[in-house]
């Protein structure tokens, strides 16, 4: 018999819609602070118009968004049928395009997709502590997961408190030999090796979603520079800072992943866990799971009944 708390159904996404329209409440577009253009979007969905006692706070990674990524669908459709509302974080949203752009692509950098995001969590931050929820969980991905982490470490180094009650990041940090492998990849699909490592580093390169809809059979794509990946790979790791971050924090990892392979974020979590404020730290690994963890698709059970057991251990926390 199937968990009636965890169990989604085959036609989740068709009541996902639903669901979506019947518990919208706001959105706002709004960019970085150092770009003046749209390039950011938070939907806001709550059950009632008082607050729910929980909410979940959802940040996919680059060439991802809420709309469409299967993990952050099942997770909002889980939330609003289980009476949590739901803030969700979108990058870049206006620049899915058909084509490459030079322009757009010397704009993404990866320190813009953080500031982005920080901004975004601005916004959100603000409008969960108003409403005063009983719990609050920051739900990261990929790229986006890594930009949460920098952010973390900023409002400590700030000496800033979290606002959050807890954090689940999927798949943070990017391997650097998939750095390698990808970088590769693009240089030969897209020029076939006959540009040099300097000109293909400045070259705009397209990265799509397979999720993401098709415009005359071709997947729109946001622009960026191979040095993205270069400047993800640069991000520090500061376990002096995240000791500190006072709050539940649980790191997932694919099996089969091979962008973040398991034994990247292990390595940490092994250094973490070692830490003043260790018993904080979790972090957990679905053994036939890739990066998108699409393959937990028909049966999400285990990884809601991790959102479940992060409530839990913030509640204990407090107490």
């Amino acid at each position: 018999m199937k968990n009636k708390l965890t169990y989604i159904p085959d036609n989740y996404s068709e009541v996902l819609t639903v669901l979506k329209d019947k518990y919208f409440r706001w959105e706002t577009n709004f960019c970085s602070r150092t770009e003046n253009k749209t390039i950011g979007h938070i939907t806001h969905y709550s059950i009632d118009v008082s607050p729910a006692e929980n909410c979940l706070i959802l940040i996919p990674g680059l060439a991802s968004n809420t709309r469409t990524e299967p993990l952050m669908k099942v997770i909002e459709y889980w939330a609003l049928m289980h009476r949590h509302d739901v803030y969700c974080l979108d990058t870049f949203l206006g620049d899915f395009l058909p084509v490459v752009s030079q322009e757009l692509a010397e704009k993404h950098t990866f320190s813009e997709f953080v500031d982005l995001i920080d901004t975004g969590m601005d916004v959100i931050e603000k409008d969960v502590k108003a409403k005063k929820y009983n719990h609050s969980c920051l739900i990261g991905h990929s790229a986006g997961a890594t930009a949460a982490f920098e952010i973390y470490n900023k409002r400590i180094h700030d000496r800033k408190k979290l606002r959050f009650s807890a954090s689940i990041m999927f798949a943070p940090f990017v391997e650097r030999s998939f750095i390698v492998y990808i970088k590769n990849f693009f240089k030969n699909f897209s020029f076939k090796n006959a540009v040099s490592d300097d000109v293909f580093q400045k070259t705009a390169i397209g990265i799509n979603s397979p999720h993401e809809a098709q415009i005359d059979g071709r997947y729109t794509k946001i622009s960026i520079l191979p040095t993205f990946y270069d400047d993800i790979d640069a991000v520090e790791f500061r376990p002096e800072l995240m000791d500190r971050y006072g709050i539940p924090i649980t790191l997932v990892a694919g099996g089969r992943d091979k962008k973040s392979p398991p034994e990247e974020p292990r390595k940490k979590y092994n250094v973490l866990r070692e830490g003043k404020n260790g018993d904080l730290w979790k972090m957990v690994v679905f053994k036939g799971s890739r990066h998108s963890f699409i393959d937990q698709h028909k049966d999400y059970d285990a990884i809601l009944r991790l959102i479940q057991s992060q409530k839990q251990r913030a509640s204990k926390r407090t107490k």
